[in-house]
């Protein structure tokens, strides 16, 4: 199957058959790592497992058009046919986990107009939102995503929402007695996270950049030393790597680019369009699942030296056939490179950065490595943000769109940090058999998906039993193959409504249950995976006892079995990355990862990669847990119970010294991870 390429000019370890938040394959997503990002790294180059990988988009100049006429905004060329080769592998009702990491979506402004009807020619299925109906799209230049009156505080739907043609106005959840949201989730240390900067984001640029040379000028290169930690030895990092990628300009003092082209960085440079200098920048915000990333530059001059820089304005979701001319610093020169190229579909796809599954608009422009990051535009407004292709294809590139750019920057400035897509939890199949939709008890033109498994930690474990049929998401009706019209003649898996929400918001599902109709509400929010797909710009958690290193499972530790991993990973670690779901808040599969042989373990090695279940005949529900379970053990023998009813103990009394000598034997300057030292 095809891979997708990420373009920062950086190797990435693959994320392919990876369980989403919230989106999850009950068998491996199809994608597999073998083949290599395109990448203008330099420095170190030791092996490293890859990722499906992301686009660079790239697109030729207007046709006839000077790059060097002053003034003059960038125009897409004049749309052309597009080849719709297949995309990414598609993610269906009857093999996904829907929620989290699902289509970026468009909350339009309450004051932007109805949509137009579609044409009478247009194909009404049984799960549309009714004719002349669609959902919810970015609003024109007049009163859209692209106007100064729409920005971020819109994004968040706190007046009335126009979605398929229904009323659907937002619900206060305390005021339901539904479960409200708290943010968890924080950055590492090494993020700045600057609050007053970042809250910036909640008034509109008072300026955008318009013609040609002022948006080059707010185009940006961006110089990555990466370090990635080693899961197989984790108080190690593998050897550094540098790379570059692009950026622009998205809001006064910030900088927008791909998460993958700054993830696990040490060092970040910036430079403009056309300048000999590089400064410092520090990361303020990162969202893996999104692939986006914002940055800040502290020193003065870089933002007004030749001339201010000013952001570029977002505008809509581009449509088919439309053309778009993409701007950035792809390898093979120092110099600005402007391609071009046309819409060629828009849909739910997978993210190779973190396996995520979200909106994206694939487009038909030339990819180069080193242009992730780098904006899509249609005259001088972004309607994307290059950030993989489709090796294996010619002329196959992926932009994110601008809904999901208004996502991630909404959450930042909410929060002041990044929270993650909302997730149902659930596992659906589809019901296009007529059969199985008879048995269930669906009458005559009722359509939806049928739930058959739903995490327990989730809020939907409180409405929704596996049996149940949805048929509504927020009043839009779900076809049977768990599609719900997006546009005239598109279709979009219903996993892009959950991501409308905003985290915290209130959903209405409708249900069909033993013959019943039912209406319920929940409150939207991230669900943990069991297994984590990814773990960037954190070092990984371990606890070493008497020369047994235990860690908890996560793909990374997996990734470190080579580039075909899915294959050469123990088969049993691999089935619960891929399976596995959350059963208790906070739980992790936690490993004995390696046996760092001694007189007090000598003999454990064969079971390495074994799941811990108990210690002290307790049961282990994280690693953290696990550490607590041995330090407070009294008893002179330490037990542990492993997968296949085996044993291991370890005499307490020799457990302290033999520590200090593997320590110093094996080089390990911890016996702990910081993160759960306390």
């Amino acid at each position: 199957m095809p891979l997708q390429r990420l373009l920062g000019n950086y190797q990435l370890p693959s994320r392919s058959g990876a369980p989403l938040p919230g989106i999850r394959s009950p068998a491996p997503l199809p994608l597999h790592p073998r083949s290599r990002v395109a990448c203008a790294a330099f420095g170190s180059a030791g092996s490293r497992p890859q990722p499906p990988n992301p686009p660079e988009t790239a697109a030729p100049w207007t046709p006839g058009a000077s790059p060097a006429a002053a003034g003059r905004p960038l125009q897409p060329p004049e749309a052309q046919p597009a080849q719709s080769l297949p995309l990414v592998p598609r993610t269906t009702a009857d093999d996904m986990m829907v929620g989290g990491a699902a289509s970026g979506a468009h909350v339009p402004s309450p004051s932007t107009a109805a949509s137009p009807a579609p044409s009478s020619s247009s194909p009404q299925q049984p799960g549309d939102a009714g004719p002349g109906r669609s959902l919810p799209q970015p609003g024109n230049r007049d009163g859209g995503p692209g106007g100064s009156e729409w920005w971020l505080t819109e994004y968040t739907p706190l007046s009335t929402l126009h979605v398929a043609g229904t009323s659907v106005k937002p619900v206060d959840p305390a005021s339901k007695g539904l479960s409200t949201f708290t943010p968890t989730r924080a950055y590492s240390q090494h993020i700045k996270a600057d609050k007053a900067l970042l809250a910036s984001l909640v008034e509109p640029p008072a300026q955008y950049a318009r013609g040609m040379g002022s948006v080059l000028d707010s185009i940006i290169k961006i110089y990555t030393v990466h370090s990635r930690p080693n899961y197989t030895l984790p108080w190690q990092n593998h050897p550094k790597r540098e790379s570059t990628g692009t950026g622009f300009v998205i809001h006064d003092r910030l900088i927008l680019t791909n998460a993958h082209v700054v993830a696990d960085a040490t060092y970040v440079l910036v430079k403009r369009h056309g300048s000999g200098t590089k400064y410092r920048a520090d990361v303020q915000a990162v969202a893996h699942d999104c692939d986006l990333a914002l940055l800040s530059v502290e020193d003065e001059s870089f933002w007004s030296t030749p001339t201010s820089m000013l952001p570029l304005e977002l505008g809509p979701v581009p449509e088919l056939q439309q053309g778009v001319v993409v701007v950035g610093y792809p390898t093979g020169g120092d110099n600005t490179s402007v391609t071009s190229g046309v819409v060629s579909r828009v849909e739910v796809a997978q993210y190779a950065h973190a396996a995520s599954h979200l909106m994206a608009c694939q487009i038909d422009a030339a990819i180069n490595p080193g242009n992730s990051g780098g904006p899509a535009l249609q005259g001088d407004s972004v309607v994307g943000v290059a950030f993989q292709n489709l090796p294996g294809a010619e002329n196959i590139g992926y932009i994110i769109p601008t809904p999901v750019v208004y996502h991630f920057l909404s959450e930042v400035r909410k929060y002041g940090s990044y929270q993650g897509y909302c997730s149902l939890g659930v596992l659906c199949q589809n019901l296009e058999n007529p059969h199985l939709r008879s048995a269930l008890g669906m009458t005559e033109g009722m359509t939806g998906v049928l739930v058959n498994t739903i995490q327990k930690t989730s809020n939907a474990n409180k409405v929704l039993k596996p049996g149940d049929v949805l048929l509504e998401f927020d009043g839009v009706r779900i076809a049977n193959d768990g599609t719900v019209h997006l546009r005239q003649r598109e279709r979009i898996y219903f996993s892009y409504l959950i991501t409308l929400k905003p985290t915290g918001a209130t959903a209405r599902l409708k249900v069909l249950r033993d013959g019943q109709v039912l209406p319920f509400e929940m409150t939207v929010t991230p669900n943990d995976l069991l297994v984590p797909v990814h773990c960037y710009d954190r070092l990984p958690s371990y606890y070493m006892f008497a020369g047994l290193v235990f860690l908890p499972l996560t793909q990374p530790y997996l990734h470190e079995y080579g580039e075909d991993w899915m294959n050469t990973a123990p088969r049993r670690l691999y089935d619960k990355a891929m399976h596995g779901m959350m059963q208790k808040p906070r739980q992790q599969i936690v490993i004995l990862s390696q046996v760092l042989v001694d007189d007090v373990n000598t003999g454990y090695q064969q079971f390495q990669t074994l799941q811990v279940l108990r210690v002290a005949g307790q049961e282990v529900l994280n690693l953290a847990h696990l550490k607590s379970l041995v330090e407070g053990c009294t008893e002179r023998y330490v037990r542990f119970e492993l997968e296949d009813e085996r044993i291991m103990v370890v005499d307490r009394n020799l457990a302290s010294d033999a520590n200090r000598r593997i320590m110093e034997r094996y080089r390990v300057p911890s016996s702990v991870s910081a993160d759960i030292a306390a």
